[in-house]
């Protein structure tokens, strides 16, 4: 893992200055590199070094994916996944357990992808 230290001066090697890699870098907010670089960056340091580490690789940091399943593949698979580990020995409380894991899976979809 680079530092910080080490993520100022390999910028410095290939740039005249902080400034001229923000200019060449318009995806990157000025403010944030400086704060980033010097060390006093409120928030998530690291993930905004990951970015200035990408752009200066030449690549765009990975960005956050969107969910992988659809709100009736996450009911499914909490199901499947429920089904597997059951132990009942009788089976008449499926329906109402099946309700119950619907209920859940799709309040479980909403909190984890709000904008989905």
């Amino acid at each position: 893992m680079q530092t910080i230290e080490s993520l100022r001066a390999e910028i410095l090697t290939r740039y005249a200055s902080i400034h001229a890699f923000c200019r060449l870098h318009p995806e990157l907010k000025r403010a944030t590199v400086y704060l980033v670089l010097s060390g006093r960056y409120p928030g998530r340091a690291e993930a905004q070094a990951a970015k200035i580490r990408a752009a200066l690789q030449g690549r765009k940091a990975a960005e956050a994916q969107g969910p992988a399943l659809t709100q009736d593949e996450t009911v499914s698979a909490l199901q499947t996944i429920r089904c597997g580990n059951c132990r009942r020995l009788d089976r008449r409380g499926c329906h109402d357990c099946r309700r119950q894991t619907d209920k859940e899976a799709r309040e479980l979809y909403v909190r984890l992808f709000p904008g989905v």
